[in-house]
């Protein structure tokens, strides 16, 4: 448990759509993964969202205890909602379909073969969630500064 609270105190949980079948919410998880395996491993983890949906016990402590973002592929909505039902405190919450409309000149594929402008919008929605953990980042900054040494 002592690596739980650990991980919780210090990494960014992002769990991202589950959405098998939908182009949407494969590049929500390889977003996902981009960021979690390449860009910010020290700093992000991940989770498999049905753990979520069937109660998993450990998953739902890590929900409650650390800073989460949802990375939803659709207007269900499910990894946000699964994460607040779990009693976890959103940070932040992004929708690859929502991203999409701002992007809609990119020619996705399908979900076996996204296509280099599939893969392009993948690392367009990685980008936000860049963003989003670096918002994160400045927020936490500013509490730290804020209440001075006593804190830390």
């Amino acid at each position: 448990m002592e690596v739980l609270a650990q991980e919780a105190k210090e990494k960014i949980l992002i769990i991202p759509c589950s959405g098998i079948g939908k182009p949407s919410g494969t590049i929500g998880r390889l977003a996902t993964y981009y960021i979690v395996e390449d860009l910010c491993p020290e700093e992000t983890t991940t989770i498999c969202l049905p753990l979520l949906v069937i109660g998993d016990e450990k998953a739902k402590q890590l929900v409650q205890k650390m800073r989460v973002i949802a990375i939803d592929g659709c207007q269900w909505e499910c990894a946000s909602k699964s994460i607040q039902t779990s009693g976890g405190k959103l940070l932040a919450s992004l929708n690859v379909l929502r991203m999409y409309r701002e992007h809609i000149n990119l020619k996705v594929g399908s979900v076996s073969n996204l296509g280099p402008e599939g893969e392009k919008f993948t690392r367009i929605v990685a980008g936000k969630i860049l963003k989003e953990i670096e918002k994160i980042r400045r927020k936490q900054d500013v509490q730290i500064k804020a209440c001075g040494n006593s804190c830390v």
